[in-house]
C-alpha cells in the first residue's frame, strides 16, 4: 500500500502543478486569494478575528486562513504559500480515501488514484479556497470510526465544524449509526465530545467579541440566495413563469438573487434538508454489526455532506470539493454510476468557474443552463447515494433470508 500510496501523492503533485501553470486548470480569475490575504495580513499582525477583523467563518477557520500568510501577505508570496498549504490538505484527502477504503472493503488503489486526479477534475478551485481542510476532518473523524474510535472521531468532526460548518451534519449519521448497533454508550460520550468542542469555539468567538460572533451569524442567515444554488434556479423558473421578478444583486462577497418569494424558498431547501439528513441517518442506523457496516457510515456520511452542499440556499463552487471524496470513494467501492455522477459534477464545476462565471452573473441563457446541469447532477449524486443505501439494506435483508432458509432446510 505504501508504494501505491507514493505513487498517487506524485501524480496528485503533477496535477497540482496543472493547476498553477497550465490552462485550463491554473484559470484563477475569480477566486477567494485575496479575501484570505487582507484577513491575513491584520491577523499576522496582531489583530484577533471578529474583534479587530471581520470575519464570516468559524473560529478556527482564522489559523487555517492566515497560515499561509507567514512566508508574506503580498500577492505572490501568498498564492504560492497558499498553494503549497492546500497541497498537504489534498495529499492528507487522498492517503484518507485510500485508508477509508481498505477499511469498508473497497480497493484501496482504486480510492488512492481516483483522489489523486483531483486537480485534474477541479482545476485550479482546490488551491484557491480552504474546503480542503474541513474535508479533510470529516474523513479522518470517519476514519477514527471506522477504527473503533468513536469518542475522538465525533471530536475531531467538532474540530471540523468549527473551520467550515458543514460537517455538522455528519454528526447525526455517526451518532445515528453507533444507536442502530447497540453502542448507546459511546454515542453518548462521542456526542458530548463533540459538543464540548463546540461549545469551546463558542466560548472562544464570544470572549473575543459577541458583537464580531454575532455579526458573522447574521451576516449569513442575511445572505441572499446565491445565483449558482438550486434556490436560484427555482427562483429563475417563477421568474421566467412571470411570477414574480428575480433581481440579480451583489453583496456578502457574492452573487445572488432577491425575489418575493426567496425567503420561503430558501426556508424550504432547510426543511427539505433536515428531512433529509434524517432519512440517511435512519438509513445508517438499519443493519447489524456484519458486512458493509462501515460502508454504510462512510456512505450515509458524506450523502449528508452532500445534502448540506446542494440543498442550501448557497451553492458556492467551491462546495463541490466537500463531494469528491464521495466520488473517490464509489470508484473503490465499483460504485460506478455514482462515481461517474460525481466526476461529472466537478468536470462541469470547472466548465463553467471561472471561466463562464461572469457569464453566469450577466444570466445568460447558455451559462445559466450549464449551471442547472450542473445543480442536476448533484441532485442525482445525493439520489444514488439514498439509493445506494436502501440497496446495501435491501442485499442484508435478502442475506438474512438466505441464512433463515438455509437453517430450515438443515
Amino acid at each position: 500500500m505504501r508504494r501505491d500510496a507514493l505513487a498517487a501523492l506524485g501524480l496528485l503533485v503533477l496535477g497540482w502543478a496543472l493547476t498553477l501553470w497550465v490552462a485550463p486548470w491554473s484559470d484563477e480569475r475569480v477566486n477567494d486569494l485575496f479575501v484570505y490575504r487582507v484577513f491575513a495580513e491584520p491577523v499576522l499582525a496582531g489583530g484577533l478575528p471578529y474583534r479587530d477583523v471581520f470575519f464570516e467563518y468559524p473560529p478556527l477557520a482564522a489559523p487555517v486562513i492566515a497560515l499561509p500568510g507567514v512566508t508574506g501577505t503580498g500577492a505572490e508570496a501568498f498564492r504560492l504559500s497558499f498553494a503549497a498549504w492546500m497541497l498537504l490538505a489534498a495529499g492528507a484527502l487522498v492517503l484518507l480515501c485510500g485508508a477509508l477504503a481498505a477499511r469498508t472493503g473497497g480497493d484501496h488503489r482504486r480510492a488512492l488514484f481516483a483522489a489523486a486526479l483531483a486537480p485534474v477534475a477541479c482545476g485550479a478551485l482546490l488551491r484557491t479556497h480552504f474546503d480542503l481542510v474541513p474535508v479533510v476532518l470529516t474523513l479522518a473523524a470517519l476514519w477514527l470510526v471506522c477504527l473503533d474510535k468513536p469518542r475522538s472521531g465525533l471530536a475531531v468532526l467538532g474540530v471540523g465544524v468549527l473551520v467550515k460548518g458543514f460537517p455538522l451534519v455528519a454528526v447525526p449519521v455517526v451518532l445515528a449509526w453507533l444507536l442502530g448497533r447497540g453502542r448507546r454508550r459511546e454515542a453518548l460520550e462521542g456526542a458530548a465530545a463533540c459538543i464540548a468542542v463546540l461549545l469551546a469555539g463558542a466560548v472562544a468567538a464570544l470572549a473575543v467579541s459577541p458583537d464580531g460572533a454575532a455579526d458573522a451569524l447574521r451576516y449569513h442567515l442575511e445572505r441572499p440566495v446565491q445565483l449558482e444554488s438550486v434556490a436560484a434556479m427555482l427562483l429563475l423558473a417563477l421568474d421566467g413563469a412571470g411570477l414574480g421578478e428575480a433581481v440579480s444583486v451583489s453583496s456578502h462577497r457574492s452573487d445572488g438573487l432577491l425575489h418575493p418569494l426567496d425567503g420561503a424558498v430558501a426556508w424550504l431547501g432547510v426543511l427539505v434538508l433536515v428531512v433529509v439528513v434524517t432519512w440517511i441517518a435512519a438509513l445508517a442506523a438499519r443493519g447489524d454489526a456484519a458486512g458493509d457496516e462501515r460502508r454504510r457510515l462512510v456512505l450515509a456520511a458524506l450523502g449528508a455532506v452532500t445534502a448540506f452542499a446542494v440543498l442550501g440556499k448557497v451553492l458556492s463552487p467551491q462546495f463541490v470539493i466537500w463531494v469528491l471524496p464521495l466520488g473517490a470513494l464509489a470508484f473503490a467501492w465499483r460504485m460506478h454510476a455514482l462515481a461517474l455522477a460525481v466526476l461529472a459534477a466537478l468536470v462541469l464545476t470547472q466548465v463553467e468557474f471561472p471561466a463562464h462565471y461572469f457569464d453566469v452573473v450577466a444570466r445568460e441563457p447558455l451559462a445559466l443552463a450549464l449551471v442547472a446541469l450542473r445543480d442536476l447532477v448533484l441532485l442525482a449524486v445525493l439520489g444514488l447515494s439514498l439509493r445506494a443505501l436502501h440497496g446495501q439494506r435491501h442485499e442484508q435483508l435478502l442475506d438474512a433470508r438466505r441464512t433463515a432458509l438455509a437453517v430450515r432446510l438443515d
